[in-house]
């Protein structure tokens, strides 16, 4: 049980992790998207810069297309809002486990283990879409272990 508390919470930061990540790499690509679209736009209608900067124009249209290709493939957003939706359970599941963690000896204590570790299944098998970074694993780790030590002292 308390494995599982601790996992969870693990699990609940790594995944808000990944969402902030992920929707700062799609803030990115698409403010570099426009701001290249409108540099590319401003370079075709320079017509004193196509003198000296012919090339210009098209690196500019290129770049945009290529960072306009990368949002599309990388999916960014997407990857946002799953590990954003993995963040709630996992952190749900934490919350529960803690709960049962505090009232262990309930009649109903082993059926509520099962559905934890069950709910647990499923997390870990929607999070298997993502990549499994360790360094960024465990700084998380190391903060809810850090966290529970600090708690059972008090």
């Amino acid at each position: 049980m308390w494995k599982g508390w601790l996992g969870a919470e693990i699990r609940a930061y790594y995944f808000a992790d990944l969402c902030g990540r992920y929707d700062r790499l799609q803030k990115a690509a698409t403010w570099a998207t426009l701001a290249l679209s409108s540099s590319a736009f401003a370079a075709m209608i320079a017509n004193g810069l196509q003198a000296h900067y012919s090339w210009l124009a098209p690196v500019l249209t290129f770049l945009t297309a290529a960072i306009s290709l990368y949002s599309l493939v990388a999916q960014n957003q997407k990857k946002a809002f799953d590990s954003a939706d993995l963040h709630f359970r996992w952190n749900t599941l934490a919350r529960d486990y803690s709960a049962l963690w505090d009232d262990m000896y309930s009649e109903d204590a082993a059926r509520r283990f099962t559905a934890l570790v069950q709910r647990e299944l499923e997390a870990s098998k929607s999070g298997t879409a993502f990549p499994f970074k360790p360094r960024r694993m465990l700084k998380w780790q190391e903060l809810v272990e850090q966290h529970h030590r600090l708690e059972r002292a008090a």
